[in-house]
This record gives structure tokens, C-alpha cells and sequence, in this order.
């Protein structure tokens, strides 16, 4: 079974199919981030892609954008294909897709008053003068919560949780049907991470927007999205609804993941997963998982596990 099979009712506005994506290194060498994954989101839905640094969630996310390479497979959005195209960040950027940042100091320009950042994705698109324009960025950061008194403000004058704010203002000013959230509260302490998450909830219900959610922060995804996709080593190892995945983990990764969050529940007695996270240059053969899952057995060594259902979700494990 396939993840479009198992997907929600709905329309699909976003569908990645059989994505590959590799890095070169050095001269000869290459890194496989991403290894053959699938997913659809459909329209005004939220979809957490989670796992440790390393699995490849960034890079999805970044090659959805048109900011990275992908190798193979498709990417289309709104019936439109991304891939193959000349400029696959104007593509993405034309199509309705904007992205939101971990870093909101690196993601704003410095010299730039916050109102000229905010505008920023809107002018090539809906060209309009100067007042027009500042009188429009300072409607959208009333849209995030922020003062029309911060607009002339350089991003060095706000708090992390402002700027943050400014950079999802940003991506709402080209009027976007989904956006892409690159750990977007994981530099934020937690009152003001609380409040992003909230601002985030209002505006995908209030703007009909879709989102791709990438967070390493299961609470975070547990308050935010519908479905969840749980990555290991560049492959998805579980995909589900978000409460049956986190209360009922099939996965043994999963597991190992959901029980090192306390505040998700009480303590699980599953054995926690040995050592680090493998090297995507070097993955192991079979189950990428199988050097450090506590219930491997010989066969994970050598057979590749396919997603299949199992009590109402899609997981990877030849024990399940």
C-alpha cells in the first residue's frame, strides 16, 4: 500500500512521489539524504515530518522549495510539477508554496527596516509603490500580532519571537497556499514557542493554508498537525494520523522517540535505541534502523521492510 492510498479524504494539494535526493562530496563521492519517499498532503491539513538530525526532513523541505537539489522522483503541487523545472525556487514561489526559517536573524536582511523584508515576496509578484507597499506590510504584521510602530525597526531591535513573527508575515505576503515551517519554534523559549504555534494554528484556519511541518519537537507536532511522517536515515519508517501514531507508535524508532517525551504521556518501557543515529553516506543494509533497534532480528540485516498497514497507520518493520 502506498501513502497516497492511506492519505485522509480530501484534495490533494501537495504529492511527493518516490523522492531522491543526493549531495555530492568531494569529487567522486556522493550522500543519499533522501531514499524513495512518498507522501500527500492534502489542502489545509498539516503534516509533520519528524526525526533526529540527519534523517532528512530539512532536505525534503528544502527541495519542495526549489532550494535543493532533487534527484529523482516528482514533487507536484496544485497539479502543477516542480521538478524539471529551470528555476525550481521561482516555480515553487509562482505555484503558492513560501517557507518559513529555523533562524529568523539569518533569514531577514539587516539592512533592511522590518516592513521591507515583510514586502519583500510580494513585489515581483503584485508590483505597487512605496506607500502602497509599507501600508500592506504593516496590514500583515498586524496579521501576526505585531505593531505597525516595529515596521521601520531593523531586525537587530526585535526579540527572537518578533522576528520570527516578521518572517511568517513575510510568507504570508505573497498570499501563499502552503507553507513550508523548517523548525520554526526550535530556537524560541517556550512561553514565545507556545504563542508561534498558536499564531500558526489561527492563521492556517482562518487563511485555508496547508502546511509541511519539519520539527524534530513531537509536542510541537502534537499540537499542531493532523498527520505525521517519522523519518529515519532518509526513509520513512511510520505515517499516520498524528494522536493514533503518538499514542499507539508501531515503529520501534517511533517508539524510541515518543518515549523520550515525557510530557507526552507516561514513561514507556520500551528500550530505548542504541547509539547515534547512522551516516547517510554509509547507511547499513536491510532496515536502516537494525543497529540500533532492540527487537531486530537476522532477517532486518539483509530485506529492505516496506510500508504496509498496520492498526490504521503505514509502518516500515519486518516485525510488525
Amino acid at each position: 500500500m502506498t501513502i497516497a492510498e492511506a492519505s485522509p479524504s480530501g484534495t490533494t494539494v501537495l504529492r511527493v512521489d518516490d523522492l531522491f535526493v543526493d549531495y555530492r562530496v568531494g569529487v567522486r563521492k556522493s550522500v543519499r539524504a533522501v531514499a524513495g519517499v512518498s507522501f500527500d498532503i492534502p489542502s489545509g491539513s498539516v503534516l509533520a515530518l519528524i526525526g533526529e538530525s540527519g534523517s532528512g526532513k530539512s532536505t525534503i523541505a528544502r527541495a519542495i522549495c526549489g532550494l535543493g537539489p532533487v534527484t529523482s522522483g516528482s514533487i507536484m503541487f496544485a497539479g502543477s510539477a516542480l521538478t524539471g523545472s529551470s528555476n525550481p525556487a521561482a516555480s515553487a514561489g509562482m505555484a503558492g508554496i513560501q517557507i518559513v526559517f529555523q533562524d529568523s536573524t539569518a533569514a531577514l536582511d539587516p539592512r533592511w527596516p522590518v516592513w521591507r523584508s515583510v514586502i519583500e515576496p510580494r513585489i515581483a509578484r503584485m508590483p505597487a509603490n512605496a506607500a502602497e507597499l509599507k501600508d500592506r506590510a504593516v496590514a500583515l504584521l498586524a496579521r501576526v500580532g505585531l505593531s505597525g510602530e516595529l515596521a521601520e525597526r531593523r531586525p537587530s531591535q526585535l526579540s527572537g519571537g518578533q522576528r520570527q513573527r516578521v518572517t511568517i508575515a513575510r510568507a504570508l505576503a505573497a498570499e501563499p497556499k502552503m507553507i513550508v515551517l523548517d523548525e520554526p519554534v526550535s530556537a524560541l523559549d517556550v512561553s514565545v514557542r507556545n504563542e508561534i504555534l498558536l499564531l500558526l494554528d489561527r492563521l492556517r484556519r482562518e487563511e485555508g493554508l496547508t502546511y509541511l511541518f519539519v520539527s524534530h519537537d513531537m509536542g510541537a507536532v502534537a499540537q499542531l498537525a493532523d498527520q505525521i511522517a517519522v523519518l529515519y536515515l532518509g526513509r520513512i519508517v511510520e505515517h499516520g494520523e498524528v494522536a493514533r501514531v503518538i499514542s499507539q507508535p508501531s515503529h520501534p524508532y517511533t517508539k524510541a522517540l515518543i518515549a523520550a517525551v515525557p510530557s507526552l504521556g507516561p514513561k514507556r518501557a520500551d528500550t530505548p535505541p542504541r547509539g547515534e543515529i547512522g551516516d547517510p553516506a554509509n547507511p547499513p543494509p536491510g532496515c536502516r534502523f537494525h543497529p540500533r533497534c532492540p527487537v531486530a532480528i537476522e532477517e532486518c540485516r539483509v530485506t529492505v521492510p516496506e510500508l504496509k498497514m498496520v492498526d490504521g497507520r503505514l509502518a516500515a518493520c519486518l516485525r510488525l
